[in-house]
């Protein structure tokens, strides 16, 4: 259309200017006749003649002058739509012939500008969704570039990614991550496999290398998630289990032998009978405690609803304390409660009776004759505080890490209890600690004993 409205014009002032050579040619004739007849009226209608031909000659030049300028606009209006670049509205006379082209130029350049806003925006949002994924996100073009990554990416590879273009081989050091990447660029199919951290070896990614086919080209998409987590609960869970039947199997056993002893004509035995059936009732209180243990565990993992209320913190520590007082006395272990009077705290007393006692009762059995426990208070603005020091063996810090594991056992000093136990009480107190979202810390020393701190969030009637 463009081509046609040109030449249109083109046309036209080809016609003018063909009108003003034969009005020149006239004009020269009749002066030729003029000058010859001394016609003074001819010469005077020449002159007007030749007025109006010049007058129309520069009008014609500048119509030309402004259809070069409007062509050269829309030409170069025209090249910067087909390249999406801005380019300013075209403004013409409402005669002009150009005056169609030139408002439908515009239009289709502010619709361009428009869809170019609206993908632009889009692209932003996408951009800031994929940077605030919690997983990897890397995308590489058929040239083996990377022309996206997000920060998580370079967090889990522990290397800073460049914005602009460059080989993924200058990002991705693990020889298992790159081999999966040239898998799928030598076969074109998606792959995905589990990954394991160079720089951290305990830290396990779940890959996914996704072949992108596009119209004329092809993209890699690089999805990593870190499943750490989840393997070594998997582990922890298998662990668990697995020590668990080893610690059902010991009493059971035990039951089971004394019982079958007796039926065999033990029981006869007077004294073998007695002997014999504590025992049995012994390990029926080992088992019991290990089912409760294990049972107190998943109620835990499962949530509760803790019931808070405001108590005398000294006066319900020294009302807990009471049934260790004698176990305390015959290995002359002396409890002392240093917390003050007046100290109230907001706190559910079942999660912190089951707290203290787990504590109070392992500070005896780790203890020594003529040994100390003291328990300590304090607070600040975020929360306060238990204290329980013992006087004891202490735990060796290579333990002090695993020390709240289920069913981990340390070294055999530490392992001559005074008090029976199912190995899973520290394992319950940092589980109901973990819930409540306080913190357990514990600070020991071979032969000089061990302390362990217990914060607790101060919890107002609002939290409640």
């Amino acid at each position: 259309m463009n081509s046609q409205l040109g030449m249109t014009t083109l046309n036209k002032i080809a016609k003018q200017i063909l009108i003003i050579l034969l009005l020149s040619i006239a004009e020269l004739v009749m002066l030729f006749y003029a000058f010859n007849d001394r016609d003074r009226s001819l010469v005077a209608l020449s002159a007007l003649m030749l007025i109006v031909i010049l007058i129309t000659a520069i009008s014609l030049q500048i119509g030309y002058h402004r259809h070069e300028k409007i062509l050269k606009q829309l030409e170069s209006m025209t090249t910067n739509i087909v390249n999406h670049q801005p380019a300013a509205p075209l403004f013409v006379a409402p005669a002009n012939p150009y005056k169609g082209i030139a408002d439908q130029l515009n239009e289709l350049q502010s619709r361009q500008q428009d869809e170019s806003k609206s993908i632009e925006n889009s692209n932003t949002e996408l951009i800031t969704i994929l940077s605030s994924l919690p997983v990897g996100i890397m995308v590489i073009d058929s040239s083996h570039d990377v022309i996206f990554s997000n920060h998580k990416m370079a967090a889990m590879l522990a290397k800073p990614i460049l914005n602009q273009v460059h080989p993924y081989t200058q990002d991705i050091r693990n020889y298992q991550l790159l081999s999966l990447i040239d898998n799928v660029f030598d076969n074109h199919q998606s792959q995905q496999a589990e990954v394991r951290s160079v720089s951290d070896p305990s830290t396990t990614w779940d890959t996914s290398v996704l072949f992108n086919q596009l119209e004329n080209d092809f993209h890699i998409l690089v999805i990593i998630y870190d499943i750490s987590d989840l393997i070594n609960v998997k582990q922890m869970q298998i662990d668990f289990l697995r020590n668990a039947s080893h610690e059902l199997k010991t009493p059971i056993t035990a039951i089971s032998g004394f019982t079958k002893t007796l039926l065999d004509g033990a029981m006869d035995d007077r004294k073998s009978l007695v002997e014999f059936l504590k025992i049995i009732d012994q390990q029926s209180e080992q088992l019991a405690s290990l089912v409760q243990d294990v049972l107190t565990i998943s109620h835990i993992q499962n949530g509760r609803d803790y019931q808070y209320k405001v108590i005398h913190l000294r006066t319900f520590i020294d009302s807990e304390l009471t049934s260790y007082q004698s176990i305390a006395k015959g290995q002359q272990i002396t409890i002392n409660n240093h917390v003050l009077d007046g100290v109230k705290v907001n706190t559910d007393t079942k999660m912190l009776t089951r707290i203290l006692r787990n504590l109070v009762s392992n500070a005896i059995k780790y203890n020594r004759k003529d040994g100390e426990i003291n328990i300590d208070y304090a607070a600040n603005d975020s929360y306060w505080e238990l204290r329980v020091a013992d006087t004891g063996i202490g735990i060796a810090q290579k333990d002090v890490s695993r020390l709240f594991e289920r069913f981990y056992r340390v070294d055999d000093s530490r392992t001559k209890q005074k008090v029976s136990g199912t190995g899973l009480g520290l394992s319950i107190v940092k589980e109901l600690v973990d819930a409540i979202g306080g913190t357990i810390q514990v600070k020991s020393q071979r032969g000089v004993g061990s302390t362990f701190t217990v914060k607790f969030p101060i919890v107002t009637e609002d939290d409640q």
